[in-house]
């Protein structure tokens, strides 16, 4: 349950996780996704994590959930081991800051509506304290009406220490955790409509919102920078919508006079492959014309310190439209319903508000299909969900598909041998493609003639960091996968045991 917390506390990525602890990329992501429980490992396993995590091996399967827990908690075994015992009840809601630590009144704003009041230890950011629930109605969604898990979402709401060189940029800033960032730029983000206003402060929203006033991210630009020896850090007092942009992968957002804004991303160096992945992507849900995606185009950006290859993609958010991400309408789904899987909980929950539950399932089955071609491992909960309309906070449609950079082997040593393409492992609905294929009842709705063709592919992946041994290589398993696609469509699944 905590390791994922616990790792980004310490300021470490999955992959430098898996390089410093010999357990596998894909183990890690299992454990931090639930797909398999911590507590079930080795004790060896548990005990090499936590001894780079500096934690206890207590720690990793505790029940307690250490996103709920503000930072004082987190430093005390102590208040670990109390708070296990006592279960974390609603006592969250009127505890205190921690001894030493300075809290302060803030309003949770959604627009210019009040939803509730907090404190807020801004030191470290963190959320201490609900004490009202103005509109309950308004609250993000998936938060239950008294506002618990309030202080988790916004923890989640940051941009994680470990994308690009957020860490150094932290602390070249003076600044002591991502939240404390958040809450200095007051909570704005470019995907809904949510933001913090200090108790007493007369600031509106149409003063400080990124969709109405242009805006220089030079912080997120920071993250293309090749090293962090030459970071340069623009005055304090500035907001930035790279405060709570999620992802590893280094990102940008642009704002342009006509009021568009658009993302740049990235890729990690040396694994430029995930941005050829987003461009080839987007081309093949282009060539099926069936639900709408992300337009990703290469960008060139220019941060003072050379030249970079990204990608950019322009915002399907606004003033009237909000991302809900699927991880929250879940989490939603199982206040009501324990047994259900989170495949039909979405669903469920869609139609609840509004979505016609045949087009979700429809979109659900496209997405993971098409991801299945490209051997995309990363749908996590986070990398698809809905539109939501903010003024009525109806859902409006499903959000546009996007983030596929974590396709087609990206991160993978192609000399290491034969690739077993029937057990292959994913961070989605289930943990490996063959367990999302039996999810599908309509395995037609990919058109096989309409997928890109190998030499479209070729063309696209012939700029990545790949040698032509590996590019052909892909193309052959790119290849392999289309073919299995159509014996699905045909009926045979033998292959998938």
């Amino acid at each position: 349950m905590n390791l994922k917390t616990l790792r980004e506390l310490k300021g470490i990525s999955r992959k430098e996780l898996a390089d410093r602890s010999g357990i596998s990329f894909r183990s890690i992501q299992d454990y931090e996704q639930e797909h398999k429980e911590l507590r079930s490992a080795k004790a060896e396993t548990i005990l090499r994590l936590a001894e780079i995590l500096d934690c206890s091996m207590e720690d990793l399967i505790s029940e307690v959930d250490f996103s709920e827990l503000k930072p004082s908690e987190l430093q005390s075994e102590e208040l670990r081991r109390s708070a296990e015992k006592e279960n974390r009840t609603a006592s969250w809601r009127t505890d205190g800051a921690g001894a030493g630590q300075e809290t302060k009144p803030w309003l949770l704003m959604h627009r210019d509506e009040r939803v509730a009041a907090v404190q807020m230890e801004e030191e470290t950011g963190t959320l201490v304290s609900l004490s009202h629930v103005y509109d309950a109605r308004l609250l993000p969604f998936g938060i239950r009406r008294d506002g618990r898990g309030l202080r988790a979402w916004w923890q989640r709401r940051a941009v994680p220490v470990t994308q690009g060189h957020m860490g150094r940029t932290l602390e070249h800033l003076g600044l002591l955790t991502p939240q404390a960032f958040l809450l200095q730029n007051q909570g704005l983000s470019m995907t809904d409509t949510y933001w913090m206003r200090a108790e007493g402060s007369d600031v509106h929203w149409s003063e400080l919102s990124f969709f109405q006033h242009d805006f220089e991210d030079s912080i997120g630009a920071q993250q293309f920078a090749r090293s962090d020896d030459g970071l340069s850090i623009p005055p304090t007092g500035l907001r930035f919508p790279s405060a709570s942009v999620q992802g590893d992968m280094p990102k940008a957002w642009i704002s342009v006079e006509d009021g568009k804004r658009f993302l740049v991303k990235g890729a990690a160096p040396g694994k430029t492959q995930q941005i050829f992945n987003e461009v080839v992507a987007a081309c093949m849900h282009a060539k099926q014309h069936r639900f709408p995606y992300v337009n990703y185009q290469f960008y060139t950006i220019d941060v003072g310190h050379g030249k970079q290859l990204s990608v950019s993609a322009e915002a399907f958010t606004g003033e009237a439209l909000e991302f809900i991400p699927a991880a929250d309408i879940i989490r939603a789904g199982r206040q009501q319903d324990s047994e259900r899987s989170d495949f039909e909980l979405f669903i469920e929950i869609c139609g609840q508000q509004g979505l016609s539950r045949e087009e979700v399932r429809a979109f659900l089955e496209y997405q993971i299909l098409t991801d299945f071609v490209l051997t995309n491992v990363d749908r996590n909960y986070g990398n698809f969900g809905v539109l939501r309309d903010t003024d009525t906070l109806r859902f409006v449609r499903l959000a546009p598909i996007f983030d596929s950079g974590s396709s087609m082997f990206y991160d993978l040593d192609m000399r290491q041998g034969t690739l077993e393409l029937n057990n292959i492992r994913v961070d989605s609905f289930a943990p490996r493609e063959t367990d999302l294929l039996r999810l599908v009842t309509n395995p037609g709705c990919v058109e096989l003639g309409d997928l890109l063709t190998r030499e479209e592919l070729g063309q696209i992946l012939s700029g990545a960091s790949r040698t032509p041994e590996e590019i052909k290589l892909l193309l052959t398993i790119y290849e392999r996968k289309k073919d299995l696609l159509f014996k699905l469509q045909k009926g045979d699944t033998h292959w998938m045991a």
